[in-house]
């Protein structure tokens, strides 16, 4: 008895996406106005065509009624109230005894209306039944919902994890308008791009020191191939910096001074891109 009543207060996700359950409430209706009219659960051989449709329709917008008011209206109206966050197993059971119990009492209003009817325990059965059938539906949909999206997380999750692990270098492509003097840097080991005429310097570290080389191609170009990694930003029309790599800086009054690298060299920002480096800066 104690393992049941923990299984009853165990955590259980309530189902409240709107979109998702719009498509479940048209699916669902579609699903048993077919069924509906191929089993006819109710005795109307004596009715004619037109009037089978209208009865199977009714009992159908019946369901789309009763499904709609508490998969759509309900959690909209209560959402603030945060009733459903603390939601368990037992509080789902309910639920879906309330959803049938609105359903089989909409067949009644229903079943009174027209007339064709009239009460019986051999309908009161039926009417249970049918009312049963959406929320049996719901449950086992719910839960092979869940399920996938669970999957599909722990994948996401798993995924970030082996990145995180072993991750991809950040290698910047900087294209030469002479094919043999193509460079190719890592962004983190990158300390600043300089032009330097029809040509960019650029320089780098590693392991082994600070290295240079002249590239064939502009300061735009530069940009463009470090655009993916924010902390390279150009300061000046002439510098493209790493944030991650400054050093000290100083101001002056054309703005500011970095020091970048180990061997802090000097990289100029101007007065116009101090507010967006500041910014930046203060992110990194």
């Amino acid at each position: 008895m104690a393992k049941w009543s923990e299984i009853l207060k165990e955590s259980y996700p309530f189902n409240d996406d709107f979109k998702q359950n719009t498509r479940i409430i048209f699916a669902i209706s579609l699903i048993l106005f077919v069924l509906f009219f191929i089993f006819r659960p109710f005795d109307i051989n004596m009715l004619d065509s037109q009037e089978k449709f209208f009865l199977i329709g009714g009992l159908i917008v019946v369901i789309f009624l009763g499904l709609s008011i508490n998969l759509l209206l309900i959690p909209a109206f209560l959402s603030n109230m945060h009733l459903f966050r603390k939601w368990t197993v037992l509080k789902e059971i309910l639920w879906n005894i309330w959803i049938i119990f609105t359903i089989a009492t909409g067949y009644f209003i229903y079943f009174k209306i027209i007339g064709h009817f009239s009460f019986s325990f051999y309908i009161l059965v039926k009417v249970l039944i049918l009312s049963a059938i959406p929320v049996s539906i719901l449950i086992p949909y719910n839960r092979n919902r869940l399920l996938r999206l669970h999957l599909q997380s722990a994948l996401e999750l798993n995924r970030h994890l082996n990145e995180k692990a072993n991750p991809l270098p950040k290698i910047i492509h900087l294209r030469s308008d002479y094919d043999k003097d193509d460079l190719s840097v890592e962004a983190d080991e990158l300390l600043y791009i300089r032009s330097a005429n029809n040509y960019i310097e650029v320089f780098w570290q590693d392991r082994k020191g600070i290295h240079s080389q002249m590239v064939r191609c502009t300061l735009k170009c530069a940009e463009e191939a470090s655009s993916i990694y924010p902390y390279i930003f150009k300061c000046h029309r002439a510098f493209l910096v790493n944030i991650h790599q400054i050093r000290h800086l100083e101001g002056n009054s054309q703005g500011y001074v970095l020091y970048v690298g180990e061997d802090q060299h000097k990289v100029s920002v101007s007065r116009k891109y101090i507010p967006a480096f500041k910014e930046l800066f203060y992110k990194s």
